[in-house]
């Protein structure tokens, strides 16, 4: 007995005796104490240039925050064995975090042909990360095309067919299941586009443009009255300095409904973006801008009997002023979370002397983001707002209207390649109001499939 104790306790010296600070920056490193081995790293100066230890030391001083000790560690490594992709990989996330983003692409590019699984996922985030810090300083042109189908249960926001339809004042009347404003759910095709290109003109300073086009057709011929388009253009100028941001836009969008033009937006605004730290970002955003409604011909039955009448939405023209403060956070826990909060104060002035058209908005929005897999993202977001029309409704109403609306979205991207992504997009809304005319709910789920490009 005495004989095996020895033994052991000889095994056991012999392996303290040649275990090497290699080794020991390994244990660390796999038990996640990155700052741990850093430290031990940095007390073991006559060690470096040895591959091994450099390997380790190199990955981790980039996780301890000292990049440039890590790269050049890196370096003297990979220069001796250059088929290691972990080092590779290591080295290349150097390069970005120490934002030599050239040197970094160059890396990750190399890699990106033979990865696969979870790496070649990890490498198409560091390229558009990289592609989007490039814009600071070269020019940039990004794009996309997206189409799917869906089905929307009340694509008109109509209220329930057979529902006494309550405005205050007036006598309550049945909703005929023919009429226009009864609900009607349908099948649709959704098809969208757009591009923006970026260009700096100065330190820091970058000129900005885009243009995009959105459409939804729906199956059945007699809901094709409720087909729209809109399609817009905007432009402006960025001036980065340290961690704030400040934006200027100026945008045009018009929407078209059975291919009438039915409002045309125009808005100036301002924003501001401050980032507090590497967890925390806050954003201000102002506009200003006018709501330019058009007389458009509607048919007042679903089946389209009888002429079409002027629908009279030239009367909700208007100038408006919109404020929203909003707070971003990244939260260091699995699947990588981020929660925003979001609220706002819109004011619409209606400029065809209607005050039941004129109205005071206030919106509260909160939203998750996280991805419980590498390749899945996944959004959830809720929406309050509450409406205060400032006169009588219609003019005939003894109550002024006001609405309140809750709002639930999903959104779940299934990142197939660099470019190619599929989307399932689930959006449910209720609102109330003390016109009945606007009690309604309203479900819509698309999938669609997307392409990115650059």
């Amino acid at each position: 007995m005495v004989r095996l104790l020895g033994f052991a306790l000889l095994l056991f010296a012999s392996s303290a005796v040649f275990a090497t600070p290699a080794d020991d920056l390994k244990a660390l490193i796999e038990a996640g104490k990155m700052k741990e081995a850093y430290e031990l790293g940095r007390g073991e100066p006559d060690n470096l240039g040895d591959p091994a230890f450099d390997f380790y030391f190199g990955i981790a001083a980039i996780e301890a925050g000292s990049p440039g000790e890590g790269v050049l560690a890196l370096e003297r490594y990979t220069l001796q064995y250059p088929d290691n992709r972990n080092a590779r990989f290591n080295l290349a996330r150097g390069y970005f975090v120490l934002g030599e983003d050239e040197r970094a692409f160059d890396e990750f590019s190399a890699l990106r042909g033979d990865a696969t699984g979870e790496q070649a996922i990890n490498i198409d985030r560091f390229l558009e990360a990289i592609h989007a810090r490039q814009s600071r300083y070269q020019q940039i042109v990004t794009g996309y095309i997206e189409g799917g189908v869906g089905y929307d249960s009340n694509l008109n926001a109509g209220v329930s067919s057979g529902s006494l339809v309550n405005i205050p004042g007036l006598i309550a009347s049945p909703q005929t299941p023919n009429s226009v404003s009864t609900q009607t759910g349908d099948a649709f095709y959704a098809l969208s586009g757009g591009a923006q290109i970026t260009r700096p003109v100065a330190p820091g300073i970058a000129l900005f443009g885009s243009a995009n086009v959105d459409s939804r057709t729906y199956a059945r011929s007699q809901n094709d009255v409720f087909d729209q388009i809109d399609y817009g253009v905007s432009g402006g100028a960025t001036y980065l300095w340290g961690t704030d941001l400040l934006r200027g836009t100026f945008s045009m969008g018009q929407e078209l409904i059975d291919q009438q033009n039915y409002v045309l937006v125009s808005a100036l605004a301002l924003g501001w973006v401050h980032q507090a730290d590497q967890f925390n970002r806050y954003s201000l955003d102002v506009s200003i801008g006018r709501q330019n409604f058009d007389d458009i011909k509607v048919f007042s039955t679903l089946n389209k009997t009888g002429p079409q009448v002027f629908s009279g939405s030239n009367l909700e023209t208007n100038n408006f002023a919109t404020i929203s403060g909003s707070w971003t956070r990244s939260l260091t826990l699995p699947w990588n979370p981020n929660v925003a909060v979001t609220a706002g104060y819109t004011h619409e002035n209606d400029l065809e002397d209607r005050p039941d058209y004129s109205r005071d908005v206030y919106t509260v929005r909160g939203q998750v983001s996280f991805a419980p897999m590498p390749r899945i993202s996944v959004t959830l977001g809720t929406t309050y707002f509450y409406d205060n029309f400032l006169g009588p409704y219609a003019e005939l109403s003894t109550a002024k209207r006001h609405d309140s609306n809750v709002g639930i979205d999903a959104t779940m991207i299934y990142h197939i390649t660099r470019e190619w992504s599929g989307r399932l997009e689930v959006n449910y809304n209720n609102e109330n109001s003390n016109v009945g005319l606007f009690d309604y709910d309203r479900t819509a789920v698309a999938v669609k499939m997307r392409y990115d490009f650059n």
